[in-house]
């Protein structure tokens, strides 16, 4: 598919928003954001700052509502400027985000909304979650233009790999739930998923006429300087996610830990970012403790948003050693943009990603152990290798940004509001769809 490139405008000047929090939406066209928002550290946050941020650029949007997740201690909101309102509205986990975040649409004088979602956006308990993903359909149905970038499915998902992989009864329980909400989502005005895979499953499953692929985006570097090249970064291996469930450390805690042994290169230091999966509270707490005499082991935390560029151009390689996949890799994704070969498995997702947009890493086998060893020794061992990788990825991950996946966006919520969605489908592909 070949995507449209829009013309954009250039960004306005970032002064402190003085609109007070309650003010109507001033004249023109306003849009309305529903997404975890940063510093909250909800899943997806990072992706909906960088939505944000792109949309200040388009001059065809006047003022953009962030309808964002509530954070659980006191927080200084991101100065975006004036065109940026935050309005901290819904709780993770609770059962009444719908209702909050339509009334808050309604208090908005809002007619059109993107919502950000994957499946465990609302909560990481079935119920609060699936009753939040109904609020795109809900939107629609009250006249709003409801759009939704989907980054998973449950009919995508390994359920056996995730937190109730013991119980089959509930497993079987979730499927079936998730299919119920599925249609109902699909009762928004649109939705766009980020692999071809997933486009798939909801035109043939669900027999879906609002489903377009739309790939994941990168997002754009703060900083202008030149990005360090792997021979001037130290020694350094980094991972960063939410891990206990799909997403564990072991394996590569353990593959640093033999290189290591071997001493004939100077150590390699391992630095972990991220948190603990909701569902797996205390598994980073329990790791750093068995490895706290372990100097190459490092347990960074949260990577805030303002020390994701450090955290990758510090480093010569990410690893992302997944036990499955459930939607297309931001973190992948945010290598690439900061010049960071990966190492991944050639699984699910992963290969998605691989051939559609044409990302590329060391690879290895997945859950194999000694394949993982050599994945890393390779990506480290092999610098010109590893330094061409690097340059492919970002020549790659600049070809679709976010300025392009919002444009994007704008059109169809522009066809939906006139009512000539459904006639997109009768064309041949999604791109030529999207360009009319």
């Amino acid at each position: 598919m070949t995507l449209e490139t829009f013309p954009l405008t250039a960004a306005p000047s970032m002064k402190a928003s003085k609109t007070p929090i309650n003010a109507a939406p001033p004249s023109g066209d306003t849009l309305a954001i529903v997404s975890a928002f940063p510093p909250a550290t909800g899943s997806l946050n990072e992706y909906g700052l960088h939505m944000v941020k792109a949309l200040i650029l388009r001059s065809d949007v006047k003022k953009i509502i962030v309808l964002a997740d509530r954070a659980k201690g006191p927080i200084v909101e991101l100065d975006l400027g004036p065109k940026v309102e935050v309005r901290r509205v819904w709780t993770f986990n609770s059962w009444v985000s719908a209702l909050n975040i339509l009334n808050a649409l309604k208090a908005t004088g809002v007619d059109r909304v993107i919502y950000n979602l994957q499946t465990a956006s609302f909560g990481d308990k079935e119920i609060p979650a699936a009753l939040g993903l109904l609020t795109p359909m809900l939107s629609q149905k009250k006249g709003i233009a409801s759009g939704v970038i989907m980054h998973n499915l449950i009919d995508a998902v390994d359920l056996s790999k995730t937190n109730i992989g013991g119980n089959k009864a509930r497993q079987k329980l979730v499927q079936l739930a998730g299919e119920h909400i599925t249609k109902l989502m699909l009762k928004c005005g649109y939705m766009t998923v980020t692999l071809d895979s997933f486009a798939d499953i909801l035109k043939s499953k669900y027999k879906s006429k609002n489903v377009f692929m739309v790939p994941h985006g990168t997002f754009e570097r703060e900083s202008q300087t030149p990005l360090p090249s792997l021979e001037d970064r130290p020694n350094r291996v980094i991972t960063m996610g939410k891990f206990g469930t799909y997403k564990k450390l072991e394996r590569t805690i353990y593959a640093v830990q033999v290189l290591n042994r071997r001493q004939n290169h100077a150590p390699i230091e391992l630095v972990i970012g991220g948190t603990d999966h909701p569902a797996q509270k205390g598994y980073l707490a329990s790791l750093e403790a068995q490895h706290a005499s372990d100097p190459n082991i490092q347990f960074h935390g949260y990577v805030a948003e303002d020390d994701v560029e450090d955290f990758f151009t510090s480093a010569k390689l990410a690893i992302f050693d997944y036990d499955s996949t459930t939607g297309s890799s931001g973190v992948l994704h945010q290598a690439a943009i900061y010049g960071t070969p990966a190492a991944y498995p050639l699984l699910g997702d992963f290969i998605d990603v691989t051939e559609r947009e044409g990302l590329s890493g060391f690879h290895f086998t997945p859950l194999d152990q000694d394949d993982l060893i050599r994945a890393i020794s390779e990506g480290l061992e092999t610098p010109l290798k590893a330094q061409n990788i690097a340059y492919e990825n970002l020549a790659v991950s600049q070809s679709v940004t976010l300025q392009t996946v919002m444009a994007i966006h704008i059109r169809l919520l522009q066809k939906l509001k006139a009512g000539r969605l459904l006639r997109l489908r009768t064309e041949d592909s999604d791109a030529e769809c999207l360009s009319l």
